[in-house]
């Protein structure tokens, strides 16, 4: 070889193999904890839209001087309503709904226990508080409290976890 010249080296097959192989080795280390953090933050999208949701209602029934009722169906394949009559269901599409959410704009979300609510148009206190349980594919829960005066929180039943104070 002569001085100033470098004779260039290419990649062997093996050499590239091992390398591809040590890279789907990470890779595959990284799904699970990708998986896990896409799980938390629909569950975490879900609570805060239910929370935005339950605020808006209230404060929609003041303006619109009507009382507004919030129609819970749990279940894998759960859903709410904010509608103008109490019977009004979430099912399906119907005149009397306000806002209508279905389990399917929140995958791997399921709504454990939540209770009907009904917002006066006086911005009265409710008689009782009132919740609602949402749990991740993965177990994790978050609930949705809202005060008597109306006022709703995300917080997380077990500990401190997604961001979320303990309830």
């Amino acid at each position: 070889m002569r001085p100033g010249h470098h004779a260039w080296r290419g990649l062997t097959l093996l050499e590239l193999m091992v390398t591809l192989a040590i890279v789907a080795v990470m890779a595959s280390l990284a799904v699970p904890s990708f998986g896990a953090q896409i799980t938390r933050v629909r569950l975490k999208s879900a609570a805060e839209q239910l929370a935005a949701d339950l605020a808006e209602a209230r404060f929609e029934a003041v303006r619109r001087g009507q009382a507004l009722s919030v129609h819970f169906e749990s279940g894998a394949a759960w859903c709410y309503t904010v509608a103008t009559a109490p019977a009004c269901a979430c099912g399906s599409p119907q005149p009397c709904q306000v806002r209508n959410v279905q389990s399917s704009a929140h995958r791997d979300v399921v709504l454990d226990q939540a209770s009907d609510l009904l917002f006066e148009p006086t911005a009265q206190a409710l008689d009782a508080p009132a919740s609602a349980l949402l749990r991740s594919s993965r177990g994790e829960r978050l609930r949705v409290e809202l005060s008597r005066l109306g006022h709703a929180k995300v917080c997380a039943p077990e500990s401190v976890t997604l961001g979320y104070p303990r309830c």
